[in-house]
């Protein structure tokens, strides 16, 4: 199978399955992946989803998304396996982004799904997971040194090939508050919220970094300085790039514990040769995620027990 196809079900953040414990709300059943039951009613959901390709058979774009829902069903089992959760915020976030794309309220979602409320939601919160860990499986696997770049462009300058010249690169400066936390820490989740409750109040960001925060950047305010895409783990990233200068982000959590980020200034820096280097050093990046998702797919599809019972 495909690189792509395989990676496809990992992003698919509303893609649903179902549980076997909510099996009394189907009609039958398309697919055994582990211990995870997908429904031939969330099969046929998923299809009205997806968009065929063209010349593609009905069966064939049947057998499609069903693999890429096994996919999401194997990988989200191996986040649980790894204690990766999806928050209430975050499948209260997903939820009501599904709704606005779809121009309904959350409670006619809800309604229209075909699944119980507390079924819709696990099944939001399982590719939720899925997308977690395929972030953490590249996060692990892709990084890439200055002399993986130095070398891929050399190669391509004695090859006569041509590098990209790149976009300019955007630069952010950034404060946070952190509150290390342990899985599952409902303390650290409430004092982080009781602090964003002051930042959004008015309550000066530097102070109160000063005083609570837990990272090494507190005594300065929880500067960080300038930095760039792919420098922050992923969760901090996309606040980041949720906000505009001034704005301070809802808590966020990430392996280091919930975070609530202000972001000051962003900027275009680079010169020609900067830029190249880091269009290089994205798609090698690219790369090596891809090769180390696939091979996670790979490893999980050995070990896992699958029955698929339709055609």
């Amino acid at each position: 199978m495909k690189v792509k196809q395989l990676i496809l079900a990992l992003v698919a953040a509303t893609a649903i399955g179902a549980q076997a414990a909510d099996i009394k709300y189907v009609d039958g059943v398309a697919a055994i992946a582990d211990n995870d039951v997908i429904t031939q009613r969330n099969l046929q959901a998923a299809i009205a989803r997806s968009v065929k390709p063209k010349g593609m058979s009905d069966t064939d774009h049947r057998k499609e998304v069903l693999t890429q829902l096994i996919n999401q069903s194997l990988v989200a089992q191996a986040g649980k396996r790894r204690n990766i959760v999806a928050e209430d915020a975050e499948i209260d976030s997903v939820i009501a982004q599904t709704a606005a794309s779809r121009k309904i309220s959350v409670e006619k979602l809800y309604a229209t799904s075909g699944l119980s409320r507390d079924a819709l939601r696990q099944n939001v919160a399982d590719s939720i997971i899925a997308n977690k860990v395929q972030k953490q499986v590249a996060a692990e696997n892709a990084r890439v040194s200055d002399a993986e770049v130095n070398a891929a462009i050399a190669d391509a300058q004695a090859k006569g090939q041509a590098l990209p010249e790149g976009e300019a690169i955007r630069q952010y400066r950034a404060q946070h508050i952190l509150v290390k936390a342990g899985q599952n820490d409902p303390t650290a989740e409430t004092a982080i919220r009781q602090i964003w409750q002051q930042a959004r109040s008015g309550k000066n960001f530097d102070q109160l970094a000063r005083q609570y925060s837990q990272d090494s950047s507190a005594a300065a305010g929880g500067d960080l300085g300038w930095f760039t895409d792919g420098q922050m783990v992923p969760e901090f990233e996309n606040a980041v790039h949720q906000l505009k200068p001034g704005q301070v982000s809802p808590p966020v959590r990430s392996q280091f514990g919930w975070h609530i980020v202000k972001l000051n200034e962003v900027r275009e820096a680079g010169t020609p040769e900067e830029r190249t280097h880091m269009a290089v050093r994205r798609a090698l990046e690219q790369q090596k995620a891809q090769t180390a998702t696939y091979k996670l797919l790979q490893d999980l599809h050995k070990n896992a027990y699958i029955d698929i019972r339709v055609q």
